[in-house]
């Protein structure tokens, strides 16, 4: 009976509220897309397959007129239209890309290789940025790149026949072939036949990082008809013997899929040596016969940690 007697309170709040001047109807937001381009001055490379990416998501934050900080909006996944509660001037939006981690597409750091993308006044073909209630500002697709100034890139291997050098080996490099390969002519192959249990390849030269604070990332594309293990190998201790841990494992895919794979938790059970390996192994496991391809392998740390 409590519950009927507050009915009639409730009501009359509700219609308050609905009635009141100051109610301010919603703006709203829109993004299409995030895609990764080559920065305006001093890229490492202009090759595409450098900036192959899978940046399916993003946290938007928006700073008004006189606000002390920034009005975090959240985290949502693209294509996506949101309501913001405002009506009037912006002075800019914040937009940080996100990625999923190690494969997991429910995991969605705001991925700090990537520079924060700064909406201004002037962006949009408008003398000022402003949010009207009722109309939805569309940002479309937008566009960044590596915060190189923050970032090192410890290797990258594209699988071009006019690569200098080579880093991976116990690979088959395909060098002319863009139809199979995920971007340009090259990329590597790994067989494993019915009868074999596991096939190893490797990155054939150590790898440094002295800044424990860092976060360390291997990013490639792969297809694959099999799985494939993904280890770190190196010391525990200073002039100890190698060990090899398991990174992750990676599923089998019948399309092009860019992988972010966080080294940095395997690296911290190795109590961060300077100097650690990279190595893979194509499985057998469900007794069939396959291939692994790879193609735009980087490894890169930041002194940002996610």
């Amino acid at each position: 009976m409590k519950y009927l007697r507050l009915l009639p309170i409730l009501i009359t709040m509700l219609c308050v509220s609905c009635a009141d001047d100051e109610f301010v109807a919603p703006s709203f937001i829109h993004i299409d897309a995030i895609k990764l381009v080559p920065p305006e001055s001093n890229p490492i490379t202009l090759d595409e397959g450098f900036y192959t990416s899978d940046i399916v998501a993003c946290y938007v934050a928006v700073h008004y007129p006189d606000a002390r900080k920034m009005d975090t909006i959240g985290l949502f996944r693209m294509p996506f239209t949101v309501p913001v509660l405002h009506d009037g001037p912006i002075d800019y939006i914040e937009v940080y890309p996100a990625v999923p981690h190690s494969g997991n597409s429910i995991l969605l750091p705001f991925y700090s290789f990537y520079k924060p993308i700064t909406i201004r006044s002037g962006v949009l073909g408008t003398d000022s940025l402003r949010f009207v209630s009722g109309d939805t500002l569309c940002l479309d697709t937008l566009s960044t790149t590596y915060n190189i100034s923050m970032s090192d890139i410890h290797m990258y291997e594209l699988f071009e026949p006019t690569a200098s050098s080579q880093y991976f080996e116990g690979v088959e490099w395909v060098k002319h072939d863009p139809v199979n390969a995920c971007t340009g002519q090259g990329y590597a192959r790994v067989h494993v036949s019915d009868t074999s249990d596991a096939v190893p390849f490797s990155i054939n030269s150590d790898l440094y990082l002295f800044d424990a604070t860092r976060a360390i990332y291997l990013e490639l594309d792969t297809r694959s008809d099999v799985r494939f293990e993904v280890y770190m190998e190196a010391a525990y201790t200073s002039g100890g013997n190698t060990e090899k841990e398991r990174v992750m494992v990676v599923n089998p895919t019948d399309h092009w899929q860019h992988m972010y794979i966080n080294l940095g938790r395997t690296w911290s059970w190795f109590n961060h040596p300077q100097t650690f390996r990279i190595s893979f192994a194509a499985l057998n496991i469900d007794g069939i016969e396959g291939d692994v391809r790879i193609d735009n392998v980087k490894i890169i740390s930041t002194n940002i940690v996610n």
